[in-house]
């Protein structure tokens, strides 16, 4: 029998599936936040086969990293030459290949790092960024304020590492120097509590200029 895992590895369904629960509508929120402008450039981590790309404005200097080849696959073939997609993880080597980015996409990405690899992950997105840039991210959490059926959802994510928001928050606040973050918990069709948060001005490069 196919399980879900295995259908929502195709993209049809995947994104059948994002728009059903709602999971679209929490990305829109995102880019909103993150208020990406034409002619910017964004990188976009765990970006699956970016089925949101025309939501952003055009042109656009567009990195999706993705480790699922048929998502990687599908996103070549639906965006063209708009937008550039990386198989693989977005690491050191990666980074030092990019232009200064205005804005970094970690869509429901943190929920599934540890403490550490998060660290690792929002250090390497401080270093990239322009000198107005900012990062954007949600995720999945657990606070006090949800009911039963959200909390079990949150309780059962795939994400190893749901956290509160102050975890979340934490450890934004240990790579930026500004982190405005709220809990989101009116967007998606089922009941559910995510925690996102902008971040801008890396501490690295607040510590050189001192």
């Amino acid at each position: 029998m196919t399980s879900l895992k295995d259908l929502l590895s195709l993209v049809p369904a995947y994104v059948a599936w994002q728009k059903l629960v709602g999971a679209d509508r929490l990305r829109y929120r995102c880019l909103d936040a993150v208020a990406v402008t034409a002619g910017e450039t964004v990188v976009d981590v765990g970006c699956g086969p970016a089925y949101y790309f025309d939501r952003l404005p055009q042109p656009l200097n567009y990195f999706g990293f993705d480790t699922a080849p048929r998502y990687i696959d599908w996103a070549r073939k639906r965006w063209g030459d708009k937008a550039t997609f990386h198989l693989g993880t977005f690491d050191a080597e990666q980074a030092a290949q990019l232009p200064p980015v205005d804005a970094v996409l970690l869509l429901g990405i943190l929920h599934h790092l540890s403490d550490q690899e998060s660290a690792r992950l929002l250090d390497l997105s401080a270093q990239v960024l322009a000198p107005d840039g900012r990062v954007v991210a949600v995720d999945t959490c657990v606070e006090p304020t949800q009911g039963r059926v959200s909390r079990w959802f949150s309780e059962n994510d795939r994400g190893k590492y749901v956290r509160q928001p102050d975890g979340f928050a934490a450890l934004g606040q240990a790579s930026f120097a500004e982190v405005d973050g709220e809990t989101l918990t009116d967007v998606t069709r089922i009941p559910g509590s995510f925690w996102m948060m902008t971040m801008s001005k890396p501490r690295q490069v607040e510590a050189m200029s001192r």
